[in-house]
């Protein structure tokens, strides 16, 4: 398997950083400081976004973790926590599921441990139907506002430029596998690590209710609600994020 494209930051107690949808590690660079002070923090793009090679077609959210396990066994990664964002938080999750024993911790940064229910199932296909009527571009341009609580906000453009690099194949690949994917609630059941959850208080994809739930099924779980905030913590508050973050993996 062709290896991934990562950075790595800092020194302390290692933190793996992994993005979102349809992004890739450079949407962490301005959070990167915040944590690097006190932690060595590892950035990676997932298989297909950034400069990491894209996996044969179709995959899955197992796959995608397998990719991972292989290039955390090649750095000789281990005792970290995970971090993951939205759809990093899936492919964390899996991560955890398949090799427990590397990880001192899980964070899932406005991520759900939920499988998609039968209307975001349908709305992952519309995405490809819209995706194959009007190209790629089209779609990543317009995805990434609503995910910000202020419309508004400074990094959204760069945000935008940064999902707009993501090709066609990635996209339609990963929202397969993102509309394919296991429910793993139980396996918060069974996680022995501490498990962070983040999320927002107008994240209207991901309900608070919802995680607070969730949190209850984890032995050893921390849950925090970020005012003001939708999807995109690293920017809409990163202090306040970065804090929890660093109060967690001490």
């Amino acid at each position: 398997m062709p290896s991934l494209s990562f950075q790595q930051y800092g020194q302390g107690k290692a933190i793996i950083l992994i993005h979102g949808f349809p992004m890739n590690q450079t949407v962490w660079n301005d959070f990167v400081p915040l944590l690097s002070t006190t932690n060595k923090v590892i950035t990676v793009d997932l298989p297909g976004f950034g400069k990491s090679p894209l996996l044969p077609l179709p995959f899955t959210i197992e796959q995608v973790a397998d990719s991972i396990l292989q290039w955390i066994s090649t750095e000789n990664l281990f005792n970290c926590t995970v971090i993951g964002h939205s759809l990093g938080g899936y492919v964390a999750l899996a991560l955890v599921e398949k090799k427990p024993e590397l990880f001192s911790g899980l964070g899932l940064f406005h991520s759900t441990a939920l499988a998609d229910t039968e209307e975001k199932k349908e709305s992952r296909l519309k995405v490809i139907e819209f995706i194959e009527k009007n190209g790629v571009l089209a779609f990543t341009s317009n995805f990434i506002p609503p995910l910000f609580s202020d419309q508004k906000h400074p990094a959204i453009p760069k945000v935008r430029e940064i999902a707009m690099l993501s090709s066609k194949e990635a996209v339609v690949g990963y929202t397969l596998a993102m509309r394919n994917r296991s429910d793993r609630t139980s396996i918060l059941k069974e996680m022995t690590v501490p498990v962070l959850f983040i999320t927002g208080d107008t994240d209207i994809g991901i309900p608070v209710d919802s995680i607070i739930r969730q949190s209850e099924q984890s032995k050893s779980s921390n849950v925090h609600v970020l005012k003001n905030v939708a999807h995109m913590g690293m920017f809409e508050n990163s202090e306040a994020t970065a804090a929890i973050i660093q109060a967690f993996v001490t």
